[in-house]
């Protein structure tokens, strides 16, 4: 996954339609929805925060990262995998 974040963070720094979202902003809303996924005790909760987090990566274009933050975020990534994937069992 950690690649795959770095590789849309990549992808994201040649598309910009919009003003960046800043990437404090961006690291604090994927900390919170993990921590909202861990929690989910079924599939329809977790169904819910997933397109939430799809949309999230759409706040990746344009914005800047510094290399602790795609660390944070790919940390976060995996964290909010691993739960989805708990409920999915």
């Amino acid at each position: 996954m950690k690649t795959l974040l770095v590789a849309a963070l990549a992808l994201a720094a040649c598309k910009q339609a919009a003003e960046p979202a800043p990437s404090g902003e961006v690291l604090a809303k994927a900390r919170a929805l993990s921590a909202e996924m861990c929690a989910c005790a079924d599939r329809a909760c977790g169904a819910k925060l997933k397109t939430a987090w799809n949309e999230l990566t759409s706040m990746l274009h344009g914005a800047t990262f510094t290399e602790v933050e795609v660390e944070a975020l790919a940390t976060e990534d995996d964290r909010f995998q691993k739960c989805m994937q708990r409920l999915e069992r």
